[in-house]
């Protein structure tokens, strides 16, 4: 009975002696140990990244500068039949100095303001007597009349504020000293 045990026994520590060895020779082996290679002091590459992830400190997300507002232009908007190949939609005339201009094709966009504001495509430019003391700051289809005021076409003018709210039209405003 003792010899079967004894062996049994034997067995079991020559399976553990393996194991040992099997471990000890995988935790020196260079190829585990220097995995993905050594600096020049022969630190492992491993090491160097597990201590610069544990050195790193969080950085804060820059947080963007607030826009400043676009500029707004109160004035006096005068109304027009419209621009020709835009029929009957709601569109607006600026003067150059508030970039309108005029190429057959949508240039930008402005927020009109009246009894209500809304945001019109610029489609065409007006002189309207710009710098002088009947200067418009708008010049709007019928259409886009309708869109912003309550009142009839035949009082001919109406106070409104514009508010450049495109970059072009920002910049043409800023270039042409108006801003």
């Amino acid at each position: 009975m003792y010899r079967p045990l004894a062996a049994l026994c034997a067995a079991l520590l020559a399976v553990a002696a393996v194991a040992a060895a099997t471990v000890a020779v995988a935790t020196s082996s260079p190829a585990v140990s220097d995995a993905g290679g050594t600096d020049a002091g022969g630190t492992p590459r491993r090491a160097q990244h597990a201590r610069s992830l544990s050195t790193a400190t969080p950085t804060a997300s820059p947080t963007p500068a607030p826009a400043d507002p676009p500029p707004e232009i109160a004035g006096t908007a005068s109304n027009y039949p419209g621009t020709a190949g835009f029929g009957d939609t709601a569109v607006v005339a600026l003067p150059g100095a508030l970039g309108g201009r005029y190429t057959g094709a949508v240039v930008g966009h402005v927020t009109i303001c009246a009894d209500r504001c809304a945001r019109l495509p610029v489609v065409d430019w007006c002189d309207c007597y710009w710098g002088t003391g009947d200067q418009r700051v708008a010049d709007l289809s019928h259409a886009a009349w309708a869109v912003v005021s309550d009142e009839p076409l035949s009082r001919g003018l109406i106070p409104v504020r514009v508010v450049l709210d495109q970059t072009r039209l920002t910049s043409a405003y800023a270039e042409a000293g108006t801003g």
